[in-house]
């Protein structure tokens, strides 16, 4: 029986992800036996002598330290200590930004903003990364500046205790988000942020997501449900990183190479009320709500008609509002939208195609399968072996 050590703290839904998935494993092995340790208790080599190997969270020098002296095989999952030298295996920072600018701009907004912890690692990375896909498509991105007080408490004030309040940094908070145009996009750099940036705009009045749409990452679903309106969220794959993570150490114990660095790709994006409504300037709202509407029903086999019912306002009123500001039709809105929801289930599930078929809201596979392969030059199977 090999006796694993876990040192991962416990507090956030992406940390309770990452033991998940290394449970799921160790349960199909079963020749392990896992032991949580503890930050605080945590002194010396002499705690931890004992173990075989170890799946970590380095989040500060002295752990590094400690988990070096062991000459034990370790796994290290934070991506803080960029000179760590234990392998790493972590999440996918420019697939996550990527997939919240695709996110924004398919909902057509024009001004972009960053909110996240500056100065830490995970944060910057994801800033760096949507900051050059907005970039790309000749974007600007407006950065939130953390004052340097509050990143030098950010170990234990969001790392192991994620607290909720930002008293000591709201005025910053709120100058930031008096200060950028709006309407604007802001991808947060996790939940908490989006959850706080949230609070702060309803201190100050100002309307989310019809001023400030807002996005975060690690799909935690309780905070996302706690916070009105719920928060729309990246789910990063915590379950998926300490299933490799767990796979990897078992490698490293039986003597195999691996690599360095192991990225993850994140699992999907998951629309709530934070972030459902299109950016559209000089229009009436009625034009977001048919958007919203059409993105909220897709796998309903929705067609034109049905857009225009709920819209309550002329084929011609509509149409031609399409055409003028989007430079396309209803239709052509929805067949657009089926292949984006087509495109995210194929590249980040393996749900037989048959099920993406229908969720996506297609007739049927095989003119789901046609659609596809047209748009995206590359059939389904092709697309999802390079993602999966």
């Amino acid at each position: 029986m090999k006796k694993i050590g876990i040192l991962i703290e416990r507090e956030r839904a992406f940390s309770r992800d990452l033991c998940l998935g290394i449970i799921k494993y160790a349960q199909e092995c079963r020749n392990w036996s896992l032991t949580m340790l503890d930050f605080e208790s945590l002194i010396s080599t002499s705690d931890i002598d004992n173990f075989d190997g170890f799946i970590i969270r380095a989040i500060n020098d002295k752990i590094v330290s400690t988990f070096s002296e062991t000459k034990k095989p370790v796994i290290d999952l934070f991506e803080e200590m960029t000179s760590s030298p234990f392998v790493r295996v972590m999440q996918n920072p420019t697939k996550i930004a990527q997939m919240a600018a695709r996110h924004f701009l398919q909902h057509h907004f024009s001004t972009f903003g960053f909110f996240g912890h500056e100065g830490v690692i995970y944060s910057d990375l994801r800033r760096k990364a949507f900051v050059e896909c907005l970039r790309l498509h000749r974007k600007k991105c407006f950065v939130y500046k953390t004052p340097k007080s509050t990143v030098l408490n950010f170990e234990k004030d969001v790392m192991l205790w994620e607290k909720y309040n930002v008293n000591k940094e709201k005025t910053a908070i709120a100058n930031y988000i008096k200060q950028v145009p709006k309407p604007i996009a802001v991808f947060c750099s996790n939940d908490l942020r989006a959850h706080q940036l949230i609070s702060v705009c309803h201190e100050l009045k100002i309307k989310v997501p019809e001023e400030v749409s807002i996005l975060g990452v690690d799909n935690d679903e309780m905070l996302c449900a706690f916070s009105s309106p719920s928060i729309s969220s990246i789910n990063p794959n915590g379950h998926g990183i300490g299933y490799k993570a767990a796979q990897t150490l078992a490698a490293m114990m039986d003597g195999e190479k691996v690599n360095p660095v192991i990225s993850i790709q994140p699992s999907q994006l998951v629309s709530r009320s934070s972030s459902e409504v299109f950016s559209l300037d000089a229009l009436p709202s009625w034009m977001s709500d048919a958007l919203v509407f059409i993105n909220a029903n897709i796998s309903k086999c929705l067609s034109a008609s049905d857009v225009y019912n709920h819209v309550k306002r002329s084929h011609t009123i509509i149409d031609n509002a399409f055409r003028e500001k989007l430079n396309t039709s209803v239709s052509k809105e929805i067949q657009l939208s089926r292949l984006r929801e087509a495109h995210r289930l194929v590249t980040t599930t393996k749900l037989p195609f048959s099920t993406v078929s229908k969720l996506s809201g297609f007739a049927s596979v095989q003119y789901f399968t046609r659609s596809f392969t047209a748009a995206y030059g590359k059939s389904p199977t092709v697309l999802r072996e390079k993602y999966i």
